[in-house]
């Protein structure tokens, strides 16, 4: 090397760095793995709740939940329909979700009322557009976001016996026309509906309606019908003004004096609506039933009866009920 010229020295230098950079990237080539692993990833929160276990597939338990609000979600956009298009639209919610109070733990405890049957008897009218399951999907929704889950569960299972009680087939039919079929016929269905609903439940719902039943068969026999059996004696109040200070004594101890003369009120109305409701019935019967008239006479008598006699939503109501879309 003492031989080289100083140019010379100085390449020899050059290509010796050189080389040794090269042996460091050859050996770092050989050192380091064929495939670099990607940076990790800040997890993604999903529809699903977060598991870092599950590699993006949902646990059977969440699945089901996921299908039951799907569930629900379809079932009230049926429920819905029946009101923006369906046989109620245009009218309103009867009766209400049930009289209510306060125990001495604070919870809410839902009393027996005519006022939670007719909101029942109004829902039942959409059978056809929607099922019995649907309604009650839809009514632990909307009882749940009003009054709390535990009221919605009272609620429903009261449902779930009315829905039993309208499912029931009964042996004895009442004949208009053979007085000796009224007893035994509201015997039975007194008897059927205090098994299925309780006694409270059945009292609150149909004592009027059983007690206007008892009056008609005596109006209409003079009081010459056969001796009224045991079940329909219960049905008799021995004394009417006796019977109704108790009752309103005990329903101002239980919803205060305006709770007693708002259900008073209700109970006034709805009388009126069954009266109402049970003429339009028969003469409706009586129309389609008269040879002098056409097809569309017919209906045209029917509608204008219907509008004569019901206003605003509960025309809307009644012809869901009788069935006719005029």
């Amino acid at each position: 090397m003492s031989g080289l010229t100083p140019a010379s020295r100085r390449l020899s230098r050059r290509v010796l760095l050189l080389a040794a950079i090269g042996l460091l990237v050859a050996a770092w080539s050989l050192l380091k793995p064929e495939h670099a692993s990607p940076p990790a990833q800040t997890p993604v929160f999903t529809d699903w709740n977060f598991n870092p276990f599950a590699e993006g597939e949902p646990s059977e338990a969440m699945q089901h939940n996921a299908d039951a609000a799907l569930a629900l979600d379809a079932a009230r956009e049926r429920v819905m329909k029946v009101w923006e298009s369906g046989s109620l639209r245009g009218s309103d919610l009867d009766g209400d979700w049930g009289h209510w109070v306060v125990d001495a733990a604070g919870i809410k405890q839902l009393q027996p009322s005519l006022s939670l049957r007719r909101r029942f008897d109004y829902l039942l009218t959409a059978l056809g557009e929607v099922t019995p399951q649907d309604l009650r999907q839809w009514m632990e929704q909307e009882v749940g976001v009003e009054l709390g889950s535990g009221a919605a569960q009272q609620v429903l299972a009261v449902w779930d016996r009315y829905v039993t009680l309208q499912q029931t087939s009964f042996k004895t039919q009442a004949n208009p026309n053979d007085a000796a079929t009224w007893q035994p016929s509201l015997a039975e269905r007194a008897s059927v509906r205090r098994q299925i609903l309780g006694e409270d439940w059945a009292t609150a719902f149909y004592a009027d309606e059983e007690h206007a039943f008892v009056a008609f068969t005596e109006q209409r026999t003079g009081g010459a019908a056969a001796p009224v059996d045991a079940k329909m004696a219960l049905l008799m109040p021995a004394s009417p003004a006796i019977d109704g200070e108790q009752l309103l004594a005990q329903r101002v101890q239980q919803l205060g004096a305006e709770g007693a003369e708002r259900l008073r009120l209700e109970e006034a109305q709805w009388a009126d609506w069954e009266r109402r409701l049970a003429a339009a019935r028969v003469r409706l019967r009586e129309m389609a039933a008269a040879p002098e008239l056409s097809a569309l006479q017919r209906e045209q008598a029917q509608a204008a009866y219907l509008a004569e006699n019901f206003f605003g939503s509960e025309l809307v109501r009644v012809r869901a009920l009788l069935g006719t879309d005029h």
